[in-house]
């Protein structure tokens, strides 16, 4: 705070030196001293800290419950999100294998011809051409994830991938044991498409 200094002489004494606060800070230092005195002191009791404690811990538990309701909505989203993926993915594969399944007769009557083909002579050369097509067909199927039923004579009769049409004796095989396959089965992913038809032995 800047100050002016003020010297007053009278005559036969010595110099006075007296010091001269300008009037806007002292003005401005009553003002201080006049709103000083008018605060009261804070009486902070054990009720007050109470109070504040509970309402602390009522702000604690309130956001602790806004948590716990954000991360059940997160979670309930999550499940949703992956059931309508589940979902999706389930009618793809249906509307696949249901087209797919179409085709089925076409190789069955494929590999029928090709089973009785000519062993000899100028017919037998068209076999091939016809083995060809069979692994076509099949490379495609695969590639679209119809697989066929791995199934060959002596595995014992699984109801749940395998159709009895037949059941005789036999010395060959067991009781329950295939004899033979009549018609290749065809399945996508854990989907039986088609049961492998099968003779079994009683």
């Amino acid at each position: 705070m800047s100050k002016k200094t003020k010297i007053k002489i009278n005559k036969g004494s010595e110099p006075e030196i007296e010091n001269e606060i300008p009037e806007e800070e002292r003005n401005a230092a009553e003002e201080v001293t006049e709103e000083a005195s008018d605060e009261q002191p804070i009486d902070i009791t054990e009720d007050v800290i109470g109070s504040l404690r509970e309402q602390l811990e009522e702000a604690k538990k309130k956001a602790q419950e806004n948590l716990e309701s954000w991360q059940r909505e997160r979670a309930d989203f999550s499940n949703y999100k992956k059931r309508v993926e589940r979902d999706q993915e389930i009618s793809k594969n249906k509307y696949k294998s249901d087209v797919l399944e179409k085709f089925i007769p076409v190789l069955d009557d494929l590999e029928l011809a090709y089973a009785h083909r000519p062993e000899d002579g100028e017919a037998a050369a068209w076999s091939e051409g016809i083995e060809l097509i069979i692994r076509k067909f099949n490379s495609l199927l695969e590639n679209d994830g119809l697989t066929k039923i791995d199934v060959k004579a002596g595995d014992k009769l699984d109801p749940n991938i395998h159709l009895a049409v037949s059941s005789e004796d036999s010395d060959e095989f067991g009781s329950d044991e295939i004899i033979e396959v009549l018609q290749n089965g065809y399945r996508m992913g854990e989907k039986i498409v088609r049961p492998a038809m099968v003779r079994v032995a009683r």
